[in-house]
């Protein structure tokens, strides 16, 4: 049983459980809790990373070494910053490398590595409407254009406010259903950012006892849910997993998974970077004085991760431009 299995078996043993004990208890006190476009999103991310992660540590870390090997490309250096979730272990770390190093190789190379099956599993991953529309560039493998990048890509200047419209426009206009694409829908920043840092673990079963019980009420937006079940589907072919159609019925999943995602203040993603001289930029998840998440732009001569942002919290540099 996969990670994923496993986490929603306890989810539905929890949700048998609670049935049951509200059925023989109806006046029990009960807690509405909204499961609205914030709220559901965070919860399919965290569904989803529960069910990548064990995939990136074993068979995609696989097949990343043999192209790597056969290719004669040694990972990414080490002292370079390791983004998002890959560093938790060792196994995350490395693939984290070895598929950035990848990313660097000329398309030329494609014909010393095409009868690979371990090649194609990777193209057929890293080229999936999970991440956007596939750009090669003249690479070997492509990089997900979600509407947040393509916004970036048509501006000339970047401020969250700009690039949110404009990533909403395109949303709108395409049929992207990437976990970025359906933040870029909501027009949500702060779901933009915790999204594209992502690509934790969720434990299902609500906790039972004296206080109230939590009832879940939807309120996702007919657009996101009709593309997300789009993610949904993909993602569990791709993956033979089995996240949960986003329907009225599993708002309980989706709003207990989104509890489980935790605190996302902090959270810091690279999102570009200028060519001479080089300074990254980026979006992290701020808490405002009345406690209320807000986007904080900021760029930097060096690539911040979100390990670093909590830890060192920057000034934010300039606002307008690298």
């Amino acid at each position: 049983m996969s990670d994923l299995s496993r986490v929603l078996a306890d989810h539905r043993h929890g949700r048998a459980f609670m049935q049951d004990f509200l059925a023989r208890n109806p006046n029990h006190p009960k807690e509405e809790r909204i499961v609205d476009d914030r709220t559901f999103l965070l919860g399919l991310d965290e569904l989803y990373r529960t069910g990548i992660k064990p995939h990136e540590r074993t068979e995609l870390l696989v097949a990343a070494r043999e192209v790597a090997s056969a290719l004669g490309i040694p990972p990414a250096a080490v002292d370079a910053p390791v983004e998002g979730y890959y560093g938790e272990d060792d196994q995350l770390r490395e693939y984290f490398r070895l598929l950035r190093a990848l990313q660097k190789v000329d398309a030329s190379t494609r014909a010393r590595v095409a009868s690979l099956r371990d090649f194609q599993r990777l193209s057929q991953v890293t080229a999936s409407p999970l991440f956007g529309e596939a750009s090669f560039g003249g690479m070997l493998f492509p990089v997900g254009k979600d509407p947040l990048a393509r916004a970036m890509d048509s501006l000339g200047e970047w401020t969250v406010p700009a690039l949110v419209d404009a990533a909403q426009k395109i949303a709108t206009e395409s049929e992207d259903y990437s976990l970025v694409g359906l933040a870029s829908l909501a027009r949500d920043p702060v779901l933009m950012t915790a999204l594209r840092e992502s690509v934790v673990l969720y434990a299902a079963a609500a906790t039972m006892g004296v206080g109230t019980l939590p009832v879940y009420t939807w309120r996702v937006s007919d657009e996101i849910a009709k593309r997300a079940a789009k993610f949904v589907a993909t993602f569990n072919a791709l993956f033979a997993e089995e996240i949960p159609a986003p329907t009225a019925e599993n708002a309980d999943y989706f709003g207990a998974a989104a509890i489980k995602r935790g605190d996302i203040s902090g959270k810091c993603v690279r999102l570009g970077q200028s060519q001479s001289p080089v300074r990254y930029y980026h979006w992290a998840i701020a808490t405002t004085p009345d406690k209320q998440l807000s986007v904080q732009e900021f760029w930097h001569e060096e690539l911040w991760t979100s390990e670093r942002y909590r830890r060192e919290k920057p000034d934010g540099g300039p606002k307008s431009g690298p």
